[in-house]
C-alpha cells in the first residue's frame, strides 16, 4: 500500500519515542516541515514499535509520556517547554495532533510494564490490545500481492478535504445500546480490569468511522457498527485476559511506605544513615514522618564521635538494652544450687 499512496506513509512513520517531550517534539517538527513545504499543518504520525517493551521500560521514568497519549486521543493541545533554546523562545505547541501507535509486546511484558496507575489514569483504555493467537503460515518467501486500489481511493477521499461522519438511525440505536452495556460491564468487573475497558463504546464508534472511511462515505451504517463491535469485543477479551491475575506492575512505593517497610523488617531499629540509603528518604522526610507520629528516634552512642539517631516504629520496639561493662553473661539455663551453672556451652568455655 505504501507504494500505491506514494511517500505519504513513509514520511509519517517513526519509532523510539520514549518520553512525552520527544513525542511533542516529533509532531511539532513534522508540522513545521509541512507548513514550510506545503503550507498546511500536518500533525499525522504513525508510531511503529516492534519491541514496545523497551519503550515502556524507558518511558516509565517520564510520567508525562502516558499523559501525552491521553492528550493525543482527546485532540488536546500538546505543549513542550523542554526544547526551548533560550528564555525568549516560545514553547512548542501542537493542536489537533493525530498520533497512532502500532506496537508489539508479549503478554508477560505487558503485565510487567503496564502499571495499574497508568491504567487508572485512562492512558491504556485508549489503546486496543489484540492477542495474536494463531498466525497463518506462509510457505512462499514472498507475500502474495494484494489489490489495494480501493484503499488508495479511500485515502484520496479522506485526505482531500475535511469530512464529518454521521450515524444512520440503526447505527445510532446500536451505539446507545453499547453505551448502556458499557456501564453494566464496568459495574461487574474489578476496578483494575474496568479501567482498561472503560471506553468500549467510544472505541467501537471510532472503529466504525474508520470502516466507513474505507468505503468513502460519511454515513456510518449498522453494518459498520456490527463489524466494529466484533473487533472491539475481541480486544476487550484480550484486555481482560491480560489483567485477570491482577493490576500488573505495582505503583512505585512512596518514601513513607519504603521507610515503614524497612523499619518493619528491622524491629530493633535502623540508624539514620543506613535508613536513608536503603529507602532513598531524606533527613527532612524522616523528621516529617516523626512529626506525624509514624516513627520515633533515639540518640545512641556506641563509641567516640557524635551520637547517631536510631529510628523505630512506635510501640514495636523500645530501646535496645545493652549490659553494663563487667556484667557477666546470663546463662540460658537456671543455675544449679550452689551457683554452679548447668549450661553445657558455658561449662565448655570455662574448661577451655
Amino acid at each position: 500500500m505504501a507504494d500505491s499512496i506514494g511517500r505519504d506513509l513513509e514520511l509519517r512513520v517513526t519509532s523510539g519515542l520514549t518520553s512525552g517531550a520527544a513525542l511533542v517534539d516529533h509532531v511539532y517538527r513534522q508540522m513545521a516541515k509541512t507548513i514550510e513545504a506545503y503550507g498546511v499543518e500536518d500533525t499525522r504520525v504513525l508510531v511503529v514499535e516492534e519491541e514496545w517493551r523497551e519503550i515502556l521500560e524507558r518511558s516509565s521514568r517520564d510520567p508525562s509520556f502516558t499523559s501525552k497519549i491521553r492528550h493525543c486521543w482527546d485532540c488536546a493541545v500538546l505543549r513542550n517547554n523542554t526544547k526551548k533554546k533560550s528564555e525568549n523562545d516560545t514553547p512548542q505547541e501542537v493542536r489537533n495532533a493525530r498520533v497512532v501507535f502500532l506496537t508489539h509486546i508479549t503478554p508477560s511484558d505487558w503485565r510487567q510494564f503496564v502499571s495499574f496507575t497508568d491504567a487508572a489514569g485512562g492512558s491504556f483504555n485508549r489503546i486496543l490490545p489484540i492477542a495474536l493467537d494463531d498466525v497463518p503460515l506462509i510457505r512462499e518467501r514472498e507475500l502474495p500481492s494484494i489489490d489495494t486500489s480501493d484503499l488508495v481511493d479511500a485515502f484520496d477521499w479522506a485526505s482531500s478535504e475535511r469530512h464529518v461522519m454521521k450515524l444512520s438511525p440503526a447505527a445510532d440505536d446500536l451505539n446507545w445500546v453499547l453505551r448502556r452495556a458499557e456501564r453494566v460491564l464496568l459495574r461487574s468487573l474489578p476496578q483494575h480490569q474496568g479501567n482498561f475497558v472503560a471506553r468500549t463504546a467510544e472505541q467501537t464508534l471510532r472503529v466504525a468511522a474508520v470502516l466507513a472511511t474505507t468505503e468513502g462515505t460519511h454515513r456510518i451504517t449498522r453494518d459498520h457498527m456490527d463489524a466494529a463491535v466484533s473487533f472491539v469485543r475481541y480486544s476487550v477479551r484480550t484486555a481482560l485476559d491480560l489483567t485477570k491475575d491482577g493490576p500488573g506492575k505495582k505503583p512505585k512505593a512512596t518514601p513513607e511506605e519504603r521507610v515503614l517497610a524497612e523499619l518493619t523488617r528491622h524491629p530493633g531499629g535502623v540508624r539514620s544513615a543506613v535508613l536513608q540509603r536503603a529507602t532513598g528518604a531524606l533527613a527532612a522526610d524522616l523528621e516529617h514522618f516523626e512529626a506525624r507520629g509514624l516513627i520515633v528516634h533515639q540518640l545512641i552512642k556506641d563509641g567516640p564521635g557524635r551520637p547517631v539517631k536510631l529510628w523505630t516504629i512506635p510501640g514495636k520496639a523500645g530501646r535496645i538494652l545493652r549490659p553494663a561493662a563487667g556484667t557477666p553473661m546470663p546463662s540460658a539455663r537456671p543455675a544449679a544450687p550452689g551457683g554452679v551453672t548447668t549450661n553445657p556451652f558455658l561449662l565448655a568455655l570455662a574448661s577451655a
